[in-house]
């Protein structure tokens, strides 16, 4: 009996250490892989990791010399996800085309003829962010989790001496799951010594202005507004990646939708897995369409191409503009907020950061003159900072967006390129003079907030929406 379980025991071990050397081979080949596709990232439309602004300027993003920073913002998009569950869907029906395919795949696609395990084990992950837990590999520096610690030792690097002045501060956040996760991660990166509480904000529409999504608040706002001139830019693209995947694997019978459907899954395998193999099926070509195509829907979606992109995001730039004119008052000087790439875009569209008062068109892509980019300005867990220090007696206003400074082209006279505090102001009121928010948005629910006031409130009303995987 007893010779029988140590035998048994024997055969286990053997077993696991098999099974530990198949494993250490997948990590040796992942190690091997993993940062070697970060050149992608720009081109995947916002949809994969983080990554910095491409094009700094050359400007420090530090304090300029012999200035003192006196507050900062922090608007921030959820790390690195899962799909949706919509987007998800749609992979897997690709991913199903793939696994049903009887011959042996060639050419880009030959990694399939391998153990290729889909990097969504379980349909509860769609919407959730990526952690050190539901990752495919321990080895992933691309999660959410790692992402948020990562952006608040950046944080604390650049702006400590704003949190010694108060070691009790607020965070605030959406009640998406993803967002107060990230907002979650980010606090603990910070360490033991602050006490932060926590300020989940509805999503909402009954929310109106008082929300971190004011475009569920906007009966008005709609996506889909210029879906019909979107679909006139060529797909083109699309049907060559198709036909150029069918042709080296002979009745694969991959359509447009798929080929599509490849670019995403190349983005979130990247965030849940470290590497991914479908990243390297595609041309230089496919890829700028791709990220142009993509730009277009969100430029039309929620940035100025839409009519009430602006509108939409005005609620948060006035609430910015706001706690700059009150920042001596303030015993906080560091407001730091996590909600969704759209209402960064929307943000951004109030701002005027990336418009240079040309829409994007469908006709071709604008090499020369292409300002707005959407992986550019929202990759998974974006970052848009406004920085306002003193120097000599004199304030200045400037924004951070990804790690560079991104002068405002009209007032950028001040130290570091900034904007002059009073110019500043001047310069909002021109973006916000003619948007009225509950005029625009139309009829909405009695009980909407027509203003943001929860940066004001929340000491008495303590904001705790239930968590939503949306």
């Amino acid at each position: 009996m007893a010779m029988g379980s140590a035998l048994v025991a024997i055969l286990a071990s053997v077993a696991a250490l098999g099974q530990a050397a198949v494993v250490g081979r997948q990590y040796a080949v992942a190690v091997d892989k993993i940062g070697t596709q970060e050149d992608i990232f720009r081109f995947l439309g916002g949809a994969g990791p983080y990554f910095s602004f491409p094009f700094d300027n050359g400007i420090p993003e530090q304090t300029p010399d012999c200035c003192k920073l006196m507050q900062v913002q922090l608007f921030a998009r959820h790390g690195e996800r899962f799909p949706t569950k919509k987007k998800g869907n749609k992979i897997l029906e690709t991913y199903y085309k793939l696994a049903n395919y009887t011959g042996t795949f060639n050419e880009s696609l030959s990694f399939l003829n391998d153990d290729y395990e889909f990097f969504v084990r379980d349909p509860e992950y769609y919407e959730e962010e990526t952690t050190l837990k539901n990752s495919l590999n321990p080895l992933n520096p691309y999660t959410g989790e790692r992402d948020a610690q990562r952006h608040s030792q950046n944080f604390l690097a650049l702006y400590k001496n704003l949190l010694n002045e108060t070691s009790s501060f607020a965070v605030f956040t959406s009640n998406s799951k993803r967002c107060h996760d990230t907002a979650q991660f980010f606090i603990d990166g910070l360490g033991n010594d602050y006490n932060v509480s926590l300020q989940v904000i509805d999503e909402a529409p009954s929310s109106g202005a008082n929300s971190l999504t004011p475009r569920y608040g906007c009966a008005n706002f709609s996506e889909s507004e210029n879906d019909g001139y979107v679909r006139t830019y060529s797909r083109e693209y699309l049907s060559n990646l198709a036909k150029r995947l069918n042709i080296e694997n002979k009745g694969l019978n991959l359509t447009n939708s798929d080929a599509e459907n490849l670019f995403f899954w190349c983005a979130y395998e990247l965030n849940v897995r470290g590497y991914s193999d479908i990243c390297s099926i595609f041309t230089e070509e496919e890829l700028i369409h791709f990220s142009y195509q993509d730009d277009l829907e969100s430029y039309y979606e929620n940035g100025n191409g839409n009519s009430l992109g602006a509108v939409a995001g005005s609620i948060l730039f006035n609430a910015s503009v706001e706690l700059l004119k009150q920042s001596d008052d303030l015993e906080q000087k560091a407001w730091l907020s996590f909600t969704h790439d759209s209402d960064l875009i929307n943000y951004i569209a109030a701002v005027g950061l990336f418009d240079n008062g040309v829409k994007l068109n469908t006709s071709y892509v604008p090499f020369r003159d292409h300002v707005y980019r959407k992986s550019w300005i929202a990759p998974q867990g974006a970052r848009i900072y406004t920085q306002k220090f003193s120097c000599y007696n004199q304030s200045y206003v400037r924004y951070v967006v990804n790690d560079a400074v991104i002068p405002i082209e009209s007032c950028s006279s001040g130290p570091g390129f900034s904007c002059p505090l009073e110019q500043f102001y001047d310069y909002a009121e021109s973006r916000l003079s003619d948007i009225n928010f509950s005029d625009k948005c139309g009829k909405i629910i009695a009980t909407n907030a027509t203003s943001l006031t929860f940066y004001w409130d929340y000491k008495t009303r303590n904001y705790n929406a239930s968590l939503v995987k949306k």
